[in-house]
Parts: structure tokens; C-alpha cells; sequence
């Protein structure tokens, strides 16, 4: 991959990243809004209950995201962004600009999806 190519996908990874501090940060204030003792009836603490584990939910997943974003910001600096990691060939800019993160071509992700059917349903 080009230096400009790697310039241009690194600013949408940082600009990825940026959100997801953000969208962190947001949930981190909401968590915190509704960390107070529960009040109200059965129903009121049920649902208080519900939005908690929602949010913490939300809060891994976005901090897996974030884990995707910066081993793919290391990749950039390291010289093996773009490439996959089966088969080393080069990831398709259009994939890349789908899933900037993403650590496998087509033909790769495709299989390994394959593979993980499979052993599902074997268990």
C-alpha cells in the first residue's frame, strides 16, 4: 500500500477512533446519571437494572472497537497495514474503506466464516 493510501486510511481510522472515545465518554456520563441508588417500584427498578447492564453492554463493544481501531493504527506504523494476515495478499481499498479495521481479504474472511459455521455446528 502507497504512503498515501496508508496517510488517508490512518486519518479515518484516528477519525473512528475520535467517535468511539466519544461515544465512550457519553455512555461513561449516562452509566454514571443512573449509577444512583434504585428508586420506585419493582417495575422502575427492573428497568433501572436493564438500562445498566445495556449500557455496560454498549461500553464493550465499543471498547473492542476501539482495541480493532488501534491494533490497526499499530499495523499502519508498523508497515503491514493492508495486507492480510492469512494470505498476505493485498486488502481491496474498497474493504478497507468498509471495515478500516479489517485484518483479512474477502476470499480470507469468507473462508474463516465458513470454518466457524462448521464448527458450530458440530457442537
Amino acid at each position: 500500500m502507497n504512503q498515501k493510501s496508508q496517510k488517508k486510511f490512518k486519518d479515518i481510522l484516528l477519525t473512528e477512533k475520535k467517535a468511539v472515545l466519544e461515544e465512550l465518554m457519553q455512555e461513561n456520563e449516562s452509566y454514571n446519571a443512573i449509577k444512583e441508588p434504585e428508586e420506585g417500584d419493582i417495575a422502575d427498578i427492573a428497568f433501572q437494572a436493564y438500562e445498566k447492564q445495556l449500557l455496560v453492554g454498549l461500553s464493550q463493544n465499543e471498547k473492542n472497537r476501539l482495541e480493532r481501531l488501534n491494533a490497526a493504527l499499530k499495523r499502519i506504523d508498523e508497515g503491514s497495514y493492508g495486507s492480510c494476515i492469512d494470505c498476505t495478499v493485498e486488502i481491496e481499498e474498497s474493504r478497507l474503506e468498509a471495515i478500516p479495521y479489517a485484518l483479512r481479504c474477502i476470499k480470507c474472511s469468507t473462508k474463516q466464516e465458513e470454518e466457524k459455521k462448521r464448527h458450530r455446528a458440530t457442537e
